[in-house]
């Protein structure tokens, strides 16, 4: 029976492997071990027909998510996990934030409106312009994280989230949006005061994750397709093993494309994220 993948942590990574493989518990250790003599080629060899027989189109993959809000994430739980557009266009807990500093947005349009006074936001517009200037540059980089950066990613793994940036503490947009002005120099401080960092542990299809997720490039990725995905799959079992073994030792980083939506009914949990660090740190 194929379970979510799950990596996550090492017990869930064991558990997709018992599962897929269909093993009875326990017999993992011994089959990589002592019959593959700890050699993950070997093993995966062994495996091949029930790597084969991996449904790649209807494989969900579970990833974690790591943001900040102030409501106990209730906006999540009722509207899903959505992306920059939509959050500044609709009324949420960012937008009335950022309402509340003169700060609103037109998304159809591109401008940004600062105390009344709009702003374009289109980043493409930037590129051939003197990005030397600090405003040029300040709006290029506003636009980006809009209109082009990745929103609604997160990991497949992750030993210490709280090692990412400032993600714990601030949206990046936050960050960025700092720089535009010196009235709103600050603004992202004012946000962590008043928010708390959260874990989304949701699942999404593997179609959903941009190919540079799993590939260090799209040549391998158009190979691999023409190849039944076996590549893919190899690359899914060896992080799963490693993830068993304790022996994923950075971050797995997963990209979802642009404009995807994870629905409440697809997250599984929404915890603390000092709740969530307990929970891994347990293992290391």
């Amino acid at each position: 029976m194929q379970s979510y993948y799950d990596i996550t942590n090492p017990d869930a990574a064991y558990e997709w492997l018992y599962s897929v493989l269909d093993m009875n518990r326990g017999d993992f250790i011994s089959d990589y071990v002592l019959e593959s003599r700890n050699d993950f080629d070997t093993f995966f060899d062994r495996h091949l027909k029930e790597a084969e027989r991996l449904d790649i189109d209807q494989l969900e993959l579970v990833a974690i998510h790591v943001t900040t809000n102030g409501d106990g994430c209730a906006e999540i739980k009722k509207n899903g996990l959505r992306d920059l557009k939509k959050v500044l266009q609709e009324k949420t807990e960012l937008s009335t934030f950022l309402r509340e500093k003169n700060i609103w947005f037109d998304i159809p349009s591109k401008t940004m409106y600062v105390n009344g006074k709009p702003f374009d936001i289109d980043y493409q517009k930037y590129t051939n312009l003197d990005r030397a200037d600090r405003k040029n540059q300040a709006l290029y980089k506003i636009g980006h994280r809009i209109f082009y950066d990745h929103q609604v990613n997160g990991f497949l793994f992750s030993k210490d989230v709280y090692d990412y940036g400032t993600i714990h503490e601030t949206p990046e947009f936050l960050l960025t949006l700092s720089e535009f002005d010196k009235d709103i120099v600050g603004i992202n401080d004012e946000w962590a005061a008043a928010s708390k960092p959260y874990v989304i542990k949701y699942r999404a299809k593997i179609t959903e994750f941009e190919y540079y997720t799993f590939y260090e490039g799209q040549e391998g990725y158009l190979q691999d397709y023409h190849n039944g995905w076996i590549g893919l799959k190899k690359t899914l079992f060896q992080k799963a093993v490693r993830g068993a073994f304790l022996e994923l030792f950075s971050d797995v980083y997963a990209y979802m494309k642009p404009g995807r939506i994870i629905e409440p009914a697809r997250i599984i949990e929404c915890i603390p994220a000092e709740e969530w660090q307990d929970r891994i740190s347990k293992y290391f």
